[in-house]
């Protein structure tokens, strides 16, 4: 394991101690996200289920937390990677969050130098025979991140948009096909739907093998709600699905009246026969009903099945961009 800068500015780095450490992430997410105006508010009960449930991640050894002198917590950087299924290519991540009232002090770039060099060892330590490249996200509000990511020479390689739709506009009313109808669920189809969840995605960029673990974490997530959920099966088998969800701290925290309708899939068979469609404006009058003002959702704007431009022509915009950027390993 590499070993901590010295101090950057009057902040030292060290390593993660224990859970008590969950609540210094926290603090430190939410104002950089609320500093760069970015939607995604955060838990201590969010941020503890996500921490308990990583996948290539050994705290110990891949968290650094960066403090002042009087142990307030300003900073913190985290690692993982995984194996993209269809090409076999590798993404080792870099994830930095910085309090905005410590930035432009150099911490930032000592972290992000730091967490490089451990993914070069992790590399190594697990031999892969494919392209590797190092990787970080970016949302259009962390210019100052994406300059210092750009300078050391990062590259945009993939797309993703937060786009909304105001619920005051009429909602068009899709039917399904002919056999496929949507039925109530509960905690009990929550293995069969989320297995169908995966089974759709595998087709797009990024995918990656899921394990046990991401299940558990999928199901100890807060506002994880399966009354809210909109699926379509035919018999038993699930055709489509939107896991809709409200995050009622980010409604509270930026007064706003939210529904997001999510892990929308279809099964590669019943694609482009109106599935998606019909369940979107289902959940949008729901929300509607609930007294939410918009739906929002995020998208790879290539999908390769057309989702972007599905979600334009019911009515969605673009409010929010973010990129996934990456380097060779050996660069």
């Amino acid at each position: 394991m590499p070993a901590l800068p010295e101090p950057i500015a009057g902040v030292r780095l060290r390593h993660y101690r224990d859970e008590s450490d969950f609540a210094r992430l926290l603090a430190i997410y939410n104002a950089a996200r609320l500093a760069d105006g970015i939607s995604g508010i955060d838990t201590l009960e969010g941020i503890t289920n996500d921490y308990r449930h990583l996948t290539n991640c050994d705290l110990d050894t891949d968290l650094i937390i960066g403090e002042t002198t009087d142990d307030n917590a300003v900073a913190y950087g985290r690692v993982t990677w995984w194996v993209e299924e269809a090409t076999q290519l590798r993404s080792l991540l870099a994830i930095l969050f910085v309090h905005p009232d410590s930035r432009g002090r150099g911490v930032g770039e000592a972290m992000q130098e730091w967490m490089e060099r451990r993914l070069v060892e992790i590399a190594a330590a697990h031999p892969h025979s494919g392209k590797q490249f190092l990787t970080a996200f970016v949302d259009q509000g962390e210019t100052e991140r994406e300059a210092d990511l750009a300078a050391s020479g990062y590259e945009r390689v993939e797309t993703y948009a937060e786009m909304t739709r105001p619920l005051s506009e009429p909602i068009p009313d899709v039917p399904l096909p002919e056999g496929v109808a949507v039925r109530p669920t509960t905690w009990d189809d929550a293995r069969t739907v989320w297995e169908a969840d995966v089974r759709a995605f595998r087709d797009h960029v990024g995918y990656s093998v899921q394990t046990e673990t991401d299940y558990e974490r999928w199901r100890s997530w807060e506002y994880n709600d399966p009354s809210l959920w909109k699926v379509a099966f035919a018999g038993d088998v699930v055709v489509g699905q939107v896991l809709n969800h409200i995050n009622a701290t980010e409604n509270s925290t930026l007064d706003r009246k939210w529904g997001y309708t999510e892990s929308i899939s279809v099964q590669r068979e019943w694609r482009r026969k109106g599935v998606a469609r019909s369940l979107i404006a289902a959940s949008m009058r729901m929300f509607r009903d609930m007294g939410m003002e918009y739906a929002a959702l995020g998208v790879h704007t290539t999908n390769p099945n057309g989702a972007f431009l599905l979600y334009e022509g019911l009515g969605y915009r673009v409010t929010n961009l973010s990129w996934q950027l990456r380097k060779p390993l050996s660069a």
